[in-house]
């Protein structure tokens, strides 16, 4: 199916954009409109307590009736789908291609359980669209665009998580990232806690206070973090 922007269904979030474009659709993209929304994103290359942070906090969004959204890539976005799905949460996830096509092959299953679970797949391609690498780039700014915050968990500055980053600052999203301290692949996380109003993330409770100041969709401030030696997984 096809969405245009005067349609009643189409993501209110995105018509903030200048060009919104038209959007193709599997599932209950109604999802959109009903819950809050946070993209969960990273790079493809995750160390341990990536893979933790990915999955726990999908995990407690999607405990919150918050959708998880991502590209589906393998990595932190596959695991942060994954910990939403085990708390029976709802996900949506944005195509850089048509939709009669996933990518990555792998996670054909995942989307498949994504989509009987009550989530959703996008896209600004029409069926039968291969995929091409300036899709990628163009596909970050819709995952940031249909949310209300980006939470970085593992990249590095030169991955492509990068395109998410500077279109939520483009569009003026809440923007939260892992502590670099506490992760391997970190120098993009470094980048964003050295920008005013980034939110870092060391434990669940500062997750639930990123998460709360979204929802009242208050200006908030960076916080300000004592220095100790890191301490593993979010307690």
């Amino acid at each position: 199916m096809i969405l245009h922007q005067l349609d009643a269904k189409y993501p209110i979030r995105l018509l903030s954009m200048s060009k919104p474009p038209p959007l193709h659709f599997l599932g209950d993209i109604d999802i959109l409109n009903q819950n809050r929304s946070i993209a969960v994103v990273g790079s493809r290359r995750l160390s341990d307590r990536g893979i933790d942070f990915a999955y726990r906090i999908g995990f407690e969004l999607g405990r919150m009736n918050i959708n998880v959204v991502n590209g589906l890539a393998i990595g932190c976005d596959a695991y942060a789908l994954e910990g939403a799905l085990a708390a029976g949460g709802k996900c949506a996830v944005v195509m850089p291609c048509g939709l009669d096509t996933i990518v990555p092959r792998s996670n054909i299953g995942l989307a498949d359980r994504l989509l009987s679970k009550g989530g959703c797949l996008i896209s600004e391609y029409p069926e039968r669209t291969p995929v091409k690498k300036y899709q990628y780039v163009e596909r970050d700014r819709l995952q940031s665009g249909i949310s209300d915050g980006v939470i970085v968990i593992e990249a590095e500055y030169d991955s492509g998580t990068m395109h998410t980053v500077k279109a939520a600052i483009k569009q003026g999203r809440k923007l939260a990232c892992i502590d670099s301290r506490l992760i391997e692949y970190s120098s993009g996380n470094l980048w964003l806690e050295g920008h005013s109003g980034v939110f870092v993330i060391r434990s669940i409770a500062d997750l639930d206070k990123f998460i709360s100041k979204l929802l009242d969709n208050v200006v908030y401030k960076q916080l300000t973090l004592q220095f100790e030696p890191p301490k593993g997984g979010l307690e």
